[in-house]
């Protein structure tokens, strides 16, 4: 091959590779990046995030009807958590451990834990992460998009489309100013439908380095009422006994 040849062919692929690099494909992803990058650095950077291990929240939980129940959650990596709250004076308990689920519901009749369902397993997911949907996405194959820009609550927000590695999708709107969470969407089956739930986020606030919202408010597709999630005490590190995400037995002596 002449050098003329040789010189027309680096120049064609030269110019591939900037069409390629300056496409619409390319050009969002380098924005999911940068809004990823910029939500971690608001939060409080990948260094305070990659030291916690463990997590320990409390607070109060709106069950609605005018019914506030105070609620411990604790998480532990990889993906593991356990929701707690005391409801008619007795304990209820939903735990995931990465893999499956289990749920102890005394209120509903249910006096011994429970395996999730498959579908009860896939509504926590993708909630469990310690570090958040946006933190270690392509560790934990999650797969991010940019939908597109929305004002949500007053504020200009990047959308993002974030696919769990189960299939199930979350809409996450991150300020573009701030670099912080406003708004998550979701899906759940109610009375056979699924129905979109929408959670919005409040008075951020930073507690050891990290920048946790101190409320948050969710509405169910049908349902006029938003309920609402507050964090009192936020403590990271603590040490938290393997035992407590695995379903103890059943007083007939199994454990599923």
């Amino acid at each position: 091959m002449s050098k003329k040849l040789v010189a027309i062919a680096f120049a064609v692929v030269l110019v591939a590779g900037v069409l390629v690099y300056n496409s619409d494909a390319m050009k969002d992803r380098r924005a999911v990046r940068a809004l990823a990058a910029q939500n971690i650095e608001a939060r409080g950077g990948a260094d305070a995030w990659q030291a916690v291990n463990t997590l320990r929240v409390t607070g109060q939980m709106d069950l609605g009807q005018g019914m506030h129940v105070p609620y411990v959650m604790e998480q532990e990596r990889p993906g593991k958590m356990c929701l707690e709250f005391v409801f008619n004076e007795e304990t209820a308990i939903q735990c995931v451990d990465g893999k499956s689920g289990w749920k102890l519901l005394p209120f509903r009749g249910r006096k011994e834990p429970e395996a999730m369902t498959e579908e009860e397993y896939r509504a926590m997911e993708g909630g469990v992460s310690i570090d958040g949907l946006l933190f270690s996405s392509v560790e934990n194959g999650y797969k991010v998009g940019l939908v597109g820009k929305e004002v949500v609550a007053g504020r200009s927000t990047a959308k993002l489309e974030v696919t769990l590695p189960s299939g199930v999708t979350r809409w996450i709107y991150i300020d573009e100013e701030t670099g912080l969470e406003v708004k998550l969407e979701s899906t759940r089956m109610l009375r056979g439908q699924e129905r979109l739930v929408e959670t919005f986020y409040y008075d951020w606030q930073e507690s050891d380095g990290l920048l946790i919202p101190r409320r948050q408010e969710s509405r169910t597709q049908g349902d006029d009422e938003f309920h609402f999630v507050t964090v009192d005490s936020v403590q990271s590190n603590l040490p938290i006994d393997s035992s407590r995400f695995t379903m103890p037995a059943t007083a007939g002596g199994g454990s599923s």
